[in-house]
């Protein structure tokens, strides 16, 4: 079942990805043309160039979670034993997960919020509550990819970076 998830994520994650930087390189190229070229700009780019970086932004925290990608202190995973390590790598998961909560929860209340006062940007003039939705959905896809990674963990348990690094090594050797 989270294997299958896990699976339909990372395609929803990566067509996302493409999308959101596609959006962002395209629009920052026409105006980059457009103020160069032709010594006017477009009033909206730099704001949809922004949100579609935030909206990279919450997808791609997901998808370092999904590879292992944050930023991490592994002084105690290149020393500790293997059964340390699952715990180790356990407790992260279950912090990452009360973080996820709170992300999902309070993103979803001030989408919600958003839209009820009905906030509208400033350039686009859309309602400001569909740019703070992708913060409750990370929430959520954090919540999945770190329950996948507290099942990788009890299936199989974490290798340390040392043992990792002296393999690397053999293989060069």
């Amino acid at each position: 079942m989270i294997k299958t998830l896990n699976a339909a994520i990372d395609r929803l994650e990566g067509a996302a990805m493409v999308a959101f930087m596609s959006i962002a390189t395209i629009i920052t190229a026409i105006q980059v043309v457009y103020r160069y070229g032709f010594n006017s700009s477009l009033f909206w780019a730099e704001e949809v160039v922004i949100y579609a970086i935030i909206c990279m932004s919450f997808v791609g925290a997901s998808m370092g979670v999904r590879y292992g990608a944050h930023i991490s202190v592994d002084v105690l995973n290149a020393v500790a034993p293997p059964r340390i390590n699952r715990w180790l790598h356990f407790i992260s998961a279950v912090l990452g997960i009360v973080f996820a909560v709170f992300m999902m929860l309070y993103g979803f209340q001030l989408f919600g919020k958003t839209l009820e006062r009905g906030q509208l940007t400033a350039a686009l003039r859309l309602p400001m509550a569909w740019f703070y939705l992708p913060i409750g959905i990370s929430g959520v896809l954090l919540i999945i990819r770190y329950l996948k990674v507290i099942q990788d963990v009890w299936s199989r348990p974490p290798k340390r970076h040392a043992d990792e690094l002296a393999a690397e090594a053999d293989k060069l050797v």
